[in-house]
């Protein structure tokens, strides 16, 4: 990265970027297409670790898809990237509710005028001097025979608890022999790279997600739980190294294009080991479908709501 001093940092799309600015994206595709315009963009749950160059000002573009929990997040990195007494603007629409969210920033220390311009508001003030570490939602489970308590909040998928399909997935993959790494695609929270591997199954694991809050959560939780665990956020299976085990959540609220290159790049995955993907039983035949036009043996695993595909080559 370009370690120069940038003009102004972006959390969140922005409505148009400039050529020195950089740009902090949530997802897979912010990502994608910050990086032809700004001077850099980094993912989320990497900005929030690494040391970043700071910038005179910070503008805030609140996603409408997050608890109103995320603002003193977002509060905070602002003031990891901005300079002493660095500008700040939130960008809200009226339906994100403003008045509520500058209340919360005024409790906590901002000072902000407020302007707006049709649905868009814009709360404008000066970092203040000290922000505070967010604070993050938990909850305790036990995966295979080990407790764990995950960080999950701000909106990520299943955040109260492990949902059925993981957990279905997990019983099902903790019967697999030991591996040195296993593939964790679209790893969420991280439940499933770090049961596996505190279980044994495997020593290390890599994760995908297009979801960088939620890689940022999934990050923390293997720290917490002494796992090795390298992130990536894309929406390409194929977004990590080949592994003898791949496993897999399978995404089915994407459209059928997306589904298409997803489901030929988690097959191709099955040409390095040994691939465990959790459906829906209501969605089993379409998935096994694409799993075998792509030259693969399917066996099942079944359980009360869901089924665990295992794909791998075929004999020939």
């Amino acid at each position: 990265m370009n370690t120069s001093a940038p003009d102004r940092w972006h959390i969140g799309r922005p409505a148009r970027v400039e050529s020195r600015d950089r740009v902090v994206a949530f997802t897979a595709s912010e990502l994608h297409d910050a990086r032809p315009h700004a001077a850099s963009a980094v993912a989320f749950h990497d900005a929030v670790r690494a040391p970043l160059p700071r910038a005179g000002r910070v503008d805030v573009h609140v996603p409408p898809y997050r608890p109103r929990r995320f603002v003193p997040v977002l509060a905070w990195l602002a003031a990891r990237l901005g300079r002493a007494d660095a500008e700040a603007t939130w960008h809200l629409e009226r339906k994100q509710g403003p008045k509520s969210v500058r209340a919360l920033l005024e409790g906590a220390g901002w000072q902000l005028d407020e302007h707006r311009e049709g649905r868009a508001v814009y709360l404008v003030g000066r970092l203040p001097a000290k922000v505070p570490v967010p604070d993050t939602a938990t909850f305790d489970t036990v995966l295979g025979s080990h407790p764990v308590t995950f960080a999950a909040d701000h909106g990520v998928f299943s955040s109260e608890r492990v949902d059925d399909g993981t957990a279905l997935l997990l019983d099902v993959t903790l019967g697999h022999p030991p591996v040195d790494v296993i593939a964790d695609i679209g790893v969420g929270y991280g439940a499933l790279a770090v049961g596996l591997v505190v279980n044994g199954v495997a020593r290390e694991s890599a994760g995908t997600d297009i979801d960088s809050v939620a890689l940022w959560l999934a990050g923390r939780n293997a720290e917490a739980n002494g796992v090795a665990l390298s992130l990536r956020c894309t929406p390409d299976p194929e977004g990590v190294q080949p592994t003898p085990l791949t496993v897999c959540n399978i995404p089915t609220h994407i459209n059928a294009k997306e589904t298409a290159l997803f489901m030929t790049g988690l097959a191709h995955r099955a040409t390095y080991g040994t691939v465990l993907a959790v459906v829906h039983a209501s969605l089993e035949e379409r998935y096994v479908g694409h799993l075998t036009s792509r030259g693969l043996r399917v066996g099942r695993h079944p359980g009360a709501s869901h089924v665990v595909l295992e794909a791998t080559q075929a004999r020939r």
